[in-house]
């Protein structure tokens, strides 16, 4: 009895032991990422996806963690690249030096993951981790999450164009987390609809248009928001429920949120943690006083 006993404890522990094994390996880089540690975090799970190219079950994760992480320091990394290019003795102030920065990030995480925009002076983050989760992991529970992402970002343009978009992406996930982060993207865009006619219209006629017509043509997109957000209320205890409430409350007063999620060129979704996603928030960059004798490891 007492070698049957023993048999099963070692079993048991030998079990644990490779489970735990199996789990942890890229607990590291999640702590980091979640204690605040993104450059390290962000290179961890680059070396890991590097390392482990065909890992089904962890590399679609890491990829994950790259575009949350990459995607949230780019104001940061801009920033870092204004310091060098501007605000350093040698006051390269060029483009080309911005987009050797951009460069050296591609270098380190990947061809294409940051592009440089001079009209803006910024080195944004183009989501190519989450593009590659599609095309190489596109059955993983990570999927969804970077689908959602490149929709996130490729959502300006007229309504007629957007909104199919986003009806895609709820008929591909009906039901679950994935489909209530798509009601709410999809009560948003209609509320940022309503904003801009209200606003400016998209046809002009004579080049002047009624505040009353504006009003009207506007009205259908507020009704269609205010009536998913209701929908997304009644899961009180998530995410898109609490998000809904807040923003039900000031829409149907017809005030907005100060925030253009898409439509125009110039919105701004946010990083994936503004739509309840764990993501880390976005790391915004320094002012010149704050840079002063600051490390440039956030």
């Amino acid at each position: 009895m007492k070698k049957i006993c023993s048999a099963i404890l070692i079993v048991l522990i030998l079990g644990a032991w490779c489970g735990v094994a199996l789990a942890d390996a890229l607990d590291q880089g999640r702590e980091m990422a979640r204690s605040g540690q993104l450059n390290a975090a962000a290179e961890f799970f680059n070396r890991y996806v590097q390392g482990h190219p065909d890992d089904k079950k962890l590399t679609p994760e890491a990829l994950a963690w790259n575009g949350r992480i990459l995607d949230a320091m780019a104001d940061f990394l801009t920033g870092e690249a204004e310091k060098k290019c501007y605000w350093g003795r040698e006051k390269a102030r060029s483009p080309e030096c911005m987009q050797r920065e951009a460069d050296t990030l591609n270098a380190k995480y990947g061809t294409g993951a940051f592009q440089y925009e001079h009209a803006v002076l910024f080195i944004y983050y183009t989501g190519s981790h989450y593009r590659q989760i599609i095309s190489q992991f596109a059955k993983s529970g990570f999927a969804p999450e970077a689908e959602f992402y490149l929709l996130l970002h490729n959502l300006s343009g007229h309504p007629d164009v957007v909104l199919p978009k986003i009806k895609a992406f709820l008929s591909k996930y009906p039901k679950g987390d994935w489909h209530r982060r798509g009601l709410l993207l999809w009560a948003r865009a209609n509320e940022d609809i309503w904003f801009i006619h209200r606003k400016w219209s998209w046809v002009i006629y004579n080049d002047q248009v009624a505040p009353e017509e504006l009003m009207i043509r506007a009205e259908p997109y507020r009704q269609e928001a205010l009536k998913t957000y209701q929908q997304l209320m009644k899961d009180k205890d998530t995410f898109e429920g609490n998000a809904a409430a807040r923003e039900y409350a000031a829409l149907s007063a017809s005030q907005d949120d100060n925030v253009v999620y898409s439509i125009v060129n110039d919105s701004s979704p946010g990083t994936l943690a503004a739509w309840g996603v764990s993501a880390p928030p976005q790391m915004p960059a320094q002012t010149r006083e704050q840079r002063k004798g600051t490390s440039s490891n956030p």
